[in-house]
């Protein structure tokens, strides 16, 4: 009877082993899964479940092995600790403390343990040999590739059906370490060989065609591994990386939420990343959305540089105005030219005198170093804008300077903003008093820069565009008139062959509308030319400019008088600027 009873005992224990080991494997096996997923919180419950409910030295072990991988190399040494104490025969946990010595660069600890660990198991244990060779491969500071790939040599002639893939892998990792490309694309190949559809596999051949800046290629392999496996996470986060440095930003904003999604991370940088990628997709509130995220749970200055730039952006600039001020002095160590490029927008459009003030101050110490904007461009039209032109003048010269590639309209109002000023010398009562000769000076300069700008546009819209720009001409010779006192323009009349050039071109222009644009400055031109004829006592030609004038406008009043007295001169080429609006194509 008690014989029965014992034999009953140990069938329902029996049958319980049975029946619950094969669930305990398989629960193993996706938790180790979820590792190379990068599923850590998934993982976490079910390797800290399996160590708490049997603490046996393998589950000692892959609950370190993933302390290890997430980078909590404490949390591991613990883990390894109780493994190793569990069974001391088992050589796993001194492995894995091995991996622990490597992440606190104690090269020399680690090694003494990975060869005791080889030494007493003879050199015969796979999994011994090759979770050896993968802690030569975890760190980045202290790998050690050359002693991987001897150890997963050994291994590999202990697979004598060739039926493990995690050789081919770790041997690749080995290989990627050693900067050599070819060998490790051939071990991922071998092990997708052995286990085809391995998405880890096409992953990790994905980053060697990134790191190689073959952006293309890598999102080819990148596609393949989210097909084999849309749950395998780390891939989403590296095609972001090739989408972003292909400035496909939306595309790598997406990806890093899908990473984000499938890895079930909450780690605030990761986050933080998002919100950098939707900014840089132009997606500034979806960058806000996340950064509202992590309000109150990190204190990170890095938010606030996040919330400015965006808020930006949207038109927030007051907000703007503050989170990046706030930046700027909590955290003057990590600021760069950027924020003062997006503080100075925004200061910019606060529409105040002291926000345009301090735009200037905060774009000026950006402008040196931005490679992607010309904030001088900006600067010059803040000034401009304002009717500060003298100093538009200098920055619109400073922007061409600054520019490998300057625009027509660089060069255009570089020369309106001269011109402009030609005008205020003298007369603007925010400056030091002028005598005559000084203004004559002044005025002499700001056009004679004005004709200068006025004819490098002229010969960049004709290398740029392929056509020409007759107004170049015409604002050539309003300042070549205003350079000087009248008498003399009229005298030497440098101006002369501008307007007609001028002319020639207005005329030749076979687009009515743009004809039609330029009817109030061959007027101008006309009458000078008319004028000019009329002191060079030349009548007859003088009547026919003005015969040309009455033919644009037959009620031009002052040609009409002159007609009637040929002695009688008209009023001077007209002193208002030319308009801000007809601007040069870019």
């Amino acid at each position: 009877m008690k014989t029965n009873r014992k034999q009953s005992l140990l069938t329902i224990l029996f049958v319980g082993a049975t029946m619950t080991t094969p669930l305990v494997a398989q629960d193993l096996a996706m938790a180790l899964k979820d590792v190379e997923a990068e599923r850590y919180t998934k993982a976490e419950q079910t390797l800290t479940q399996l160590a708490t409910s049997s603490p046996s030295a393998d589950n000692q072990f892959y609950l370190g092995y993933y302390y290890l991988k997430s980078g909590q190399p404490d949390k591991a040494k613990a883990a390894f600790e109780k493994g190793a104490a569990a069974d001391p025969k088992d050589q796993l946990n001194n492995v894995g403390l091995a991996g622990v010595a490597l992440m606190k660069k104690d090269r020399s600890t680690a090694k003494t343990l990975i060869d005791e660990a080889v030494a007493k198991t003879k050199s015969k244990n796979q999994d011994v040999l090759i979770r050896a060779a993968e802690m030569y491969t975890l760190s980045e500071e202290t790998n050690d590739p050359a002693e991987a790939i001897r150890l997963l040599t050994i291994a590999d002639e202990k697979d004598k059906k060739n039926e493990n893939p995690e050789i081919e892998m770790t041997m690749g990792d080995a290989f990627f370490l050693k900067n050599d490309g070819g060998n490790a694309i051939t071990k991922y190949e071998n092990a997708m060989a052995i286990k085809p559809n391995l998405a880890e596999a096409n992953y990790k051949i994905g980053r060697l065609y990134l790191r190689g800046k073959n952006y293309t290629k890598a999102q080819e392999y990148f596609n393949k591994a989210i097909e084999t496996d849309p749950q395998f996470s780390p891939t989403y986060l590296a095609l972001a990386d090739a989408l972003a440095n292909s400035r496909a930003y939306k595309g790598a904003s997406t990806n890093y939420e899908k990473y984000v999604q499938t890895s079930g991370t909450t780690d605030p940088e990761q986050l933080l990343d998002i919100a950098r990628y939707k900014f840089l997709a132009q997606d500034y509130e979806g960058a806000i959305t996340y950064l509202d995220q992590l309000k109150g749970k990190v204190n990170n200055p890095i938010i606030d540089r996040m919330y400015g730039w965006a808020n930006t952006a949207l038109g927030k600039n007051q907000e703007a105005v503050q989170s990046l001020s706030k930046f700027i002095s909590e955290a003057p160590q990590k600021v760069i030219y950027d924020d003062y490029k997006y503080l100075g927008r925004a200061y910019g459009k606060l529409g105040t005198p002291e926000g345009d003030s301090l735009s200037i101050v905060n774009l000026e110490k950006a402008a040196p170093l931005d490679t992607t904007d010309n904030l001088y461009r900006e600067i010059a039209k803040t000034y401009y804008d304002s009717k500060k032109y003298d100093k538009a003048a200098d920055y619109y010269a400073k922007t061409i300077k600054n520019d490998k590639k300057p625009l027509n309209n660089d060069y255009l109002f570089k020369g309106l903003a001269n011109y402009q000023q030609g005008f205020r010398v003298g007369r603007d009562t925010t400056a030091a008093p002028m005598d005559t000769a000084q203004v004559r000076q002044g005025r002499e300069l700001y056009f004679l820069r004005a004709d200068s700008a006025f004819a490098e546009m002229a010969q960049q819209v004709e290398k740029t565009a392929g056509e020409t720009y007759p107004l170049a001409y015409y604002y050539r010779a309003q300042s070549n008139y205003y350079a000087y006192p009248s008498a003399i323009s009229l005298a030497y009349g440098t101006a002369v062959p501008l307007y007609e050039k001028f002319i020639e071109m207005a005329n030749a222009e076979t687009d009515a509308a743009k004809k039609q644009s330029y009817l109030k400055n061959l007027i101008t031109s006309y009458k000078f030319l008319a004028s000019y004829n009329l002191a060079k006592k030349n009548d007859e030609k003088a009547k026919e400019y003005f015969n040309k004038i009455l033919e644009l406008d037959p009620n031009d009043a002052d040609v009409k008088k002159a007609l009637e007295g040929p002695t009688t001169t008209p009023s001077k080429p007209a002193a208002k600027a030319p308009a801000k609006k007809k601007t040069a194509g870019k």
